[in-house]
């Protein structure tokens, strides 16, 4: 079932296009994945949704009342700001609770250990692993990811891909992730939107991997390299 619909959405700024007549559709218990070079488009089309952005021309359809959990590239906390990490992950309008499910996470995530630590003495990494477990914590409809594993290492990042594929499963929620990390993200993706200002092409892995504007992209090394990993992993 559709959540979230961006039909022919346009944005343009002091007279430059920055995305041009996009659509997209974004579908409960599916994780959609935009790639594409920098400056393509890709963080205005997460600001849209998000309502941060509004779109020059087009319409945004959404389900009533959607709880929107966003994970931004970057953060920053005024350093002066004596926040510890606990106390940030409270912050909400609503009152959060570190139920079971929330626990498991923070061990999973390796985080219980840096509750009490100030926000802004955190590595990049600890700090990306704290910026996704805010953005669940409330359990979304819609969970928004932009280059959500750029600072963490290997082991974590396949950590993150199994969280938010349990995420998507148990609570049915949709998800929109923003990647360069193309080898991992075609394991766990159900639809791909290659993004360069417009949609140049989109589908299922194995179908984005065919096509010519993807291989112009990205080059066909990558390519046989995804398609070889995505396989591997389902058999």
């Amino acid at each position: 079932m559709s959540l979230v619909k961006l039909e022919n959405i346009s944005l343009n700024i002091n007279d430059q296009q920055i995305i041009d007549r996009i659509s997209i559709t974004l579908t409960k218990g599916q994780i959609t994945t935009l790639i594409g070079p920098n400056g393509g488009g890709k963080t205005s089309i997460a600001r849209i949704l998000l309502g941060v952005l509004k779109p020059s021309s087009g319409s945004i359809k959404k389900e009533a009342n959607i709880k929107i959990g966003y994970m931004p590239q970057k953060i920053e906390v005024e350093r002066t700001i004596p926040l510890s990490v606990e106390n940030f992950l409270k912050l909400s309008t609503k009152k959060v609770v570190f139920n079971d499910y929330i626990k498991n996470v923070i061990s999973r995530l390796q985080i219980d250990k840096i509750l009490q630590r100030q926000i802004h003495t955190l590595s990049g990494g600890q700090m990306q692993k704290v910026v996704f477990l805010r953005s669940i914590i409330n359990k979304p409809d819609l969970l928004v990811l932009d280059e959500p594993t750029q600072y963490m290492d290997l082991n974590a990042t396949e950590e993150f891909y199994q969280i938010i594929d349990e995420i998507r499963k148990s609570q049915n929620c949709a998800i929109l992730l923003i990647s360069h990390d193309l080898h991992t993200v075609m394991q766990k993706t159900d639809s791909i939107f290659c993004v360069n200002i417009h949609i140049c092409c989109h589908g299922s892995p194995e179908d984005i991997n065919q096509h010519h504007e993807y291989l112009s992209l990205f080059g066909k090394r990558s390519n046989l390299a995804i398609y070889q990993h995505h396989h591997d992993h389902k058999h």
